[in-house]
């Protein structure tokens, strides 16, 4: 049995079926079942990282470790399961290639902690670190249906983007596999885009021109406190960015060699979700 966190997010939508394709038992834990889009295959369990049930880990032999950050301290969240899964044979913790990095900015700091807590526990354990995840570029989607100009801070750096359904594959792969109890895999996309060439790849998915402007950086977070973002995730995502410059670029082969194929491109997922964007 393999205990999902996260299992209605990003990664964990992709990675719930993974793993039961896989023949895997899954209990995919969500603080809503009711609401929950889940796999019906997997057994469904409620649950509230604030305060987690030990319980939720009886039969479980693997957890995959993943937390959506809504909780008031997301790293004693992690600490909470990690106490309570002494018991469990193999942790596989999500994290970010800006621990890999070494870089000091609030999420990849809160990350290397949490890393740290993981190789204590006490079982095998494995760590994940994606990059810039391709569906962050969701966040053009109100501009992309409005007037079709795509505004990004000046200096936004070329990222090898990658997909989620790539990471949730790799996460799949070392929770149903053996060899990897120690290891640590970075993941990204197979090559470094511009942002502007992003948007143009969006653009050529739609099939329509879009316009990429660069903006001043007080434009730009004066835009998402706009969206009701709290002034200290807005601090955070920029003071990411400054310190990611340069790293981002940089490709690693982890989905080649794990998965044994190439990683998924921005304009597969630009044609995946271009209906979202019309």
């Amino acid at each position: 049995m393999i205990l999902v966190l996260g299992s209605t997010g990003k990664i964990g939508r992709e990675l719930v079926p993974a793993l039961l394709d896989r023949d895997a038992r899954v209990r995919a834990l969500t603080r809503d079942p009711a609401r929950a889009r889940i796999d019906p295959r997997a057994e469904v369990a409620a649950g509230d990282l604030d305060a987690f049930d030990p319980a939720l880990l009886d039969g479980v032999d693997r957890v995959f470790v993943l937390t959506s950050g809504h909780g008031s301290d997301p790293l004693a969240q992690e600490r909470a399961v990690l106490k309570a899964a002494t018991g469990v044979s193999h942790i596989v913790k999500l994290s970010t290639t800006g621990v890999h990095f070494g870089q000091t900015d609030p999420i990849s700091l809160v990350h290397a902690e949490a890393e740290r807590a993981v190789r204590e526990a006490g079982p095998d354990w494995t760590i994940l670190r994606p990059g810039t995840f391709m569906d962050n570029r969701f966040a053009w989607l109100h501009a992309v249906r409005g007037d079709g100009v795509v505004r990004v801070p000046e200096g936004d750096p070329a990222s090898a983007l990658v997909h989620v359904r790539d990471i949730a594959e790799v996460a799949a792969t070392v929770l149903t596999t053996d060899g990897h109890a120690g290891r640590t895999y970075p993941i990204t996309g197979g090559e470094a885009l511009t942002t502007r060439r992003q948007v143009e790849i969006l653009g050529d998915a739609l099939g329509r021109p879009l316009t990429y402007v660069e903006e001043p950086e007080a434009a730009s977070r004066a835009r998402m406190l706009g969206y009701g973002w709290p002034a200290s995730a807005v601090d955070g995502i920029f003071e990411l960015k400054r310190q990611s410059a340069g790293n981002e670029e940089i490709v690693f082969g982890t989905v080649r060699d794990l998965l044994g194929r190439a990683p998924l491109t921005f304009a597969d997922w630009a044609r995946e979700h271009a209906a979202a964007f019309a």
